[in-house]
């Protein structure tokens, strides 16, 4: 693989990272008026999605590097199988937070005063 192929690869997933960035900015501007651990966690979410998202670089790099190791099929298969697992599951725990952010901003906001029921 040579120097385009790993540029195309960064802006492959350019799109993702701006958008996770953009959520970073979002939850520290509302923790900055006042958030609590909704924003907290949603920091947490979209940090953890950059992660998974700039792991893809080194997993698509060790792949070809391997291969010119002369490691055999078998060999290469599993490491890019188990990164690809690695990945997922970083990829489900900002996916977990994220939910859990929201689960807590929208859980506890009520739905405005009660009525009185009448005896009618």
């Amino acid at each position: 693989m040579g120097f385009m192929e790993y540029v195309t690869i960064v802006l492959t997933s350019a799109p993702a990272l701006l958008f996770w960035i953009a959520v970073i900015i979002f939850g520290i501007v509302m923790l900055n008026r006042g958030g609590g651990r909704a924003e907290r966690f949603l920091i947490a979410g979209g940090s953890i999605k950059i992660v998974a998202n700039l792991f893809i670089i080194p997993s698509v790099m060790l792949t070809p590097w391997l291969f010119g190791q002369d490691y055999s099929i078998d060999y290469v298969n599993t490491i890019s199988s188990t990164l690809t697992i690695l990945r997922n599951v970083v990829s489900m725990a900002g996916i977990i937070c994220l939910v859990y952010a929201f689960w807590v901003k929208f859980n506890n906001r009520s739905t405005g005063p009660e009525l009185p029921l009448s005896d009618n």
